[in-house]
């Protein structure tokens, strides 16, 4: 079985095909913050009209968001590249 990385000239141990941006992760990090917000106007902020809970939602569903689109849309052989290359610099 061949291996998924290209590995650096100089450095045998630096993997040099891994990259941090993923633009699928990113995208859908956009779509399920915008719907979270949208499910929560729809759902408390109508409702009650506290913009100091809205606020904190807002702020604290980003990073939610976040990890759920990189959970089931990054690759694990690309995490374990770029945790690779943060051990070797």
């Amino acid at each position: 079985m061949e291996s998924p990385y290209r590995f650096s000239a100089t450095n045998p141990r630096f993997v040099s095909n891994a990259t941090n941006t993923d633009a699928k992760v990113y995208g859908a990090t956009a779509l399920l913050y915008g719907y979270s917000l949208l499910a929560y106007n729809r759902r408390f902020l109508r409702v009650d009209g506290n913009a100091v809970a809205a606020v904190g939602f807002a702020v604290a569903s980003l990073p939610a968001a976040y990890a759920y689109s990189r959970f089931f849309l990054s690759s694990a052989e690309n995490e374990a590249a770029i945790k690779n290359n943060s051990q070797e610099e």
